[in-house]
């Protein structure tokens, strides 16, 4: 069964790039026991061997029993933002460590800062992704840093695999269609994506959208909301009605609009839209929509989850993890469980160290508290936690102490709301 399981989740293989990571000996090194344990099932779904890490100190010594027995770590997944030692420096202390050096080095970040892939290429690590990483994503990361060629192969061009080379490379198999009536943005927009790799038809209207995806099958549909004639909100209710005959009525639609007033988001959403870009373009705003709504090619069918509300107006949105576990309801249900057993002891831990005057237990807890938030779709609070820890930073423990009681309060909303997802219950069928 655990081996269907395997050959259903992954794509079909391609002979110039392997579509298989089963039997890939890997350890994940994060401290966050519901980070470790959503990229376990992931591995394991994949028929990967995986040992889990809460430590540096752990993780070198896992490592180095693993050579000493001959069964290497091919792969070794790490957490940046860890207590004492953090990623980069584990990283550089397994590079500096003859018997383990080879091991391939993968670094997880949730705060991305400019220049960091490249000082991390430095390092040798071979792949850099920031949090919350797709299911899919992580996949192809695995595809590729595993089959590339050794980083001291001659000629060998040792770029650090990110999440948008992951999405260029994908991009060359997918075909999107542009709606945008204004030459300079659709040729702007069509660029973007040529350098990306992806194909792409444009078109200068609702009606000539509709006609095109009657006659073709696109993976996505970038559509500008204020055009002539029909604008994209009215083209989007037509693609979804059946009494229109397009070939997808379920084709993912990202909206690009100049406008960025409030509600914008929730308008597109009720149309039947599924994402949201605002303009200008920026090539990562638009490659990370394109990323969320558009699977893999060769991947399983699933749903497609709309993008998340904005913060304020849910404490809790279990189509975040949805959307992280391309659909895989049952790993969900456990994550939120862990989530629900582990938050209550990371809060008291924070009440703990402020009654203490502890800002660094303070400043590691809070970070805890923030990396578990956001990958279970608590955005406020994660957000929330993020202020904690930047007050235990910057040692200002009067600005933390205010902090505490809402974020008490926002973890009892968010349970209430995780409450009222009836499959998320115990005992429920997800």
């Amino acid at each position: 069964a655990k081996q269907a399981d395997t050959d259903r989740q992954q794509p079909a293989q391609d002979e110039a790039n392997p579509r298989n990571v089963s039997g890939a000996h890997v350890l994940i090194v994060d401290d966050n026991a519901s980070n470790r344990m959503l990229l376990s099932k992931q591995l394991e779904s994949w028929g990967c061997r995986y040992e889990e890490a809460p430590d540096a100190k752990t993780a070198l010594a896992a490592l180095r029993a693993s050579a000493r027995k001959g069964d290497r770590f091919d792969v070794a997944i790490l957490d940046m933002q860890m207590p004492e030692v953090n990623g980069e420096s584990l990283g550089m202390s397994i590079k500096a460590d003859e018997d383990i050096r080879d091991t391939l080095l993968i670094m997880m970040t949730s705060i991305g800062a400019r220049g960091e892939a490249g000082r991390l290429q430095k390092a040798g690590f071979a792949a850099y992704l920031t949090k919350p990483v797709k299911q899919s994503i992580l996949f192809d990361t695995l595809i590729m840093v595993i089959n590339e060629p050794p980083r001291d192969t001659p000629g060998r061009n040792a770029q650090i695999v990110t999440r948008h080379m992951v999405a260029e490379r994908n991009g060359r198999k997918m075909r999107l269609l542009l709606a945008e009536d204004n030459p300079t943005n659709q040729k702007v927009a069509l660029g973007i994506l040529g350098k990306a790799g992806y194909a792409a038809d444009g078109v200068t209207d609702g009606f000539e959208a509709l006609e095109a995806l009657k006659k073709n099958r696109y993976d996505a549909v970038l559509m500008d909301v204020q055009m002539p004639g029909l604008d994209g909100l009215e083209t989007t209710r037509r693609i979804r009605s059946i009494e229109t005959d397009v070939l997808d009525h379920n084709i993912p639609i990202i909206a690009m609009t100049a406008h960025a007033l409030k509600g914008d988001r929730e308008k597109c959403l009720e149309a039947g839209m599924n994402d949201y870009v605002s303009k200008p373009i920026k090539k990562d705003d638009l490659m990370a929509a394109i990323e969320r709504q558009v699977p893999r090619k060769g991947a399983p069918e699933s749903p497609v989850a709309p993008a998340a509300p904005d913060c304020a107006t849910a404490a809790f949105d279990v189509r975040v993890l949805l959307d992280m576990t391309d659909n895989d309801r049952p790993l969900v249900k456990e994550i939120v469980e862990i989530y629900l057993q582990d938050t209550p002891t990371v809060i008291e831990a924070i009440g703990k160290a402020l009654a203490a005057k502890d800002c660094e237990t303070l400043r590691l807890s809070a970070h805890s508290l923030k990396g578990s938030s956001g990958n279970t779709g608590a955005v406020r609070l994660q957000e929330m936690a993020a202020v904690m820890e930047t007050s235990a930073a910057e040692a200002d423990l009067d600005k933390a102490v205010l902090l505490l009681p809402g974020i008490e309060t926002e973890f009892e909303n968010v349970k209430r709301e995780i409450a009222a997802v009836e499959w998320l219950q115990p005992g429920a069928s997800a």
